[in-house]
């Protein structure tokens, strides 16, 4: 998807952080935008900002992620709005930390509501939309440098399962879509200077109690970070070159030939075993 120019997109998590840097690149692109979160005047306000900075039609919304009918209402609403989709950002994502033993199955069925869940249903309802409307489309999907090796910046073992879930959705998506012209890019960033770090702030109470915010996290994210503006112009660079994978960070590359080498290495004693 070379040319973004009057293209639309509706991009979920998209008032904030990585989500509205990715939305404020496309609106430099030219794209039009409806932007959804779980709180309706946060996400018209970030629509509003981009319309008037960028001369696009933006629109903001409530949505939850999580809700099946919630985003099926969302891609009707965009369809009403604007006519057509030509892309799907499934971003809306939340993290935790802590080690396996410390972290309760509420703390999973959240995180992996919102993180796996909540880009299936996207991923879903857009993609039979995309069918249906006969023409080229692209979905981006937020990952993570977890999708393909362990952040060294402490444990966050649902995130890490979360985010490789997503490189396997978005790699069958690929296969299962390449002729019905549905392109997918997996952005995988590093460290961004979002806040993320105080997401329990919109954790829904039937998943238990809300933790404080964590000073730590986010002191080390603001400090590390990079700038979620140049992340979302790195992500839709990828989107119009059509890459698979974009990557933000120079550090990945050791995670990904060190997850290549440890698999070459066992294949190598696989070999061994068919002599």
């Amino acid at each position: 998807m070379k040319d973004l120019k009057g293209k639309v997109a509706v991009v979920t998590g998209g008032n904030s952080g990585i989500g509205l840097g990715v939305a404020r690149a496309l609106a430099a692109e030219g794209t039009h935008l409806m932007l959804s979160g779980l709180h309706a005047d946060k996400s018209e306000r970030a629509a509003r900002a981009l319309a008037e900075e960028y001369g696009i039609r933006a629109v903001g919304v409530a949505s939850d992620a999580s809700s099946r009918e919630d985003v099926e209402a969302l891609a009707d609403l965009a369809l009403k709005e604007f006519g057509h989709i030509d892309m799907l950002v499934a971003n809306a994502g939340v993290g935790l930390r802590g080690a396996v033993h410390q972290i309760s199955d509420n703390d999973w069925d959240w995180l992996m509501g919102v993180n796996v869940r909540g880009v299936y249903l996207a991923c879903s309802a857009f993609i039979r939309r995309f069918i249906e409307q006969g023409k080229p489309a692209h979905i981006l999907i937020t990952g993570s440098e977890q999708s393909v090796g362990m952040t060294p910046y402490g444990s966050m073992p649902i995130y890490a399962a979360s985010k490789h879930a997503l490189l396997g959705l978005a790699d069958a998506i690929r296969n299962d879509y390449a002729e019905s012209d549905v392109a997918v890019t997996l952005l995988c960033p590093g460290p961004v200077a979002t806040d993320i770090w105080d997401i329990e702030r919109d954790r829904p109470a039937r998943y238990g109690q809300r933790a404080a915010s964590n000073e730590e996290s986010k002191k080390l994210i603001m400090e590390l970070g990079m700038d979620a503006r140049l992340v979302g112009r790195m992500a839709v660079e990828g989107v119009k070159a059509g890459d698979f994978y974009v990557f933000t960070h120079e550090y990945i590359r050791e995670l990904v030939d060190g997850r290549y080498k440890e698999m070459i290495a066992a294949l190598d004693k696989t070999d061994a075993f068919a002599k």
